[in-house]
């Protein structure tokens, strides 16, 4: 199993469910090795490459919102410039970037505790990156209520419209 790929069998732009019942993500991760990391400050994005097929691919795991691995096939030139100049693709540039990937390809989870820390820490994290994010737009990202969102903002110590 460990030396079959499932590189050819994904789109473009795919996400994989961590745990899913066809263990999708333990066969992809089996032979994607991790080639860079993006850095703290991007702690979801890494650049893999498949062992078997060389394929390179784009990797934001994202294990907070939607519990997934949201991947893009990249091109061996991609891939070099990421190596040679430390620039990445936009694709998961930002968090919110993933979450927006994450929303036009996943389902994002039901939290059983509507103040999760991983809610909290989501919306703190996008606060930083574009801090007059509105709670409508959080809400979208996080599959939630503005009013949910709202909660959220003020529950993480930031107010609507500053930081």
């Amino acid at each position: 199993m460990a030396g079959d790929c499932i590189c050819a069998s994904l789109p473009d732009l795919a996400h994989i469910a961590m745990g899913d019942s066809q263990q999708r993500d333990e066969r992809f991760l089996a032979t994607v090795e991790e080639v860079r990391r993006a850095g703290d400050d991007r702690w979801w994005l890494y650049l893999g490459k498949c062992r078997v097929c060389a394929q390179d691919w784009l990797v934001a795991q994202e294990e907070r919102i939607y519990d997934e691995h949201f991947l893009e096939r990249l091109q061996p030139v991609a891939a070099a410039h990421i190596l040679a100049t430390g620039k990445w693709p936009d694709t998961f540039i930002s968090y919110e970037c993933v979450l927006r990937v994450g929303k036009s390809l996943a389902t994002p989870c039901r939290f059983l505790n509507s103040m999760a820390a991983s809610l909290l820490w989501t919306v703190e994290d996008l606060r930083k990156e574009r801090p007059n994010i509105s709670a409508a737009d959080i809400g979208g990202l996080l599959g939630i209520s503005e009013e949910h969102a709202t909660k959220l903002i003020v529950a993480s110590g930031s107010q609507v419209g500053s930081r």
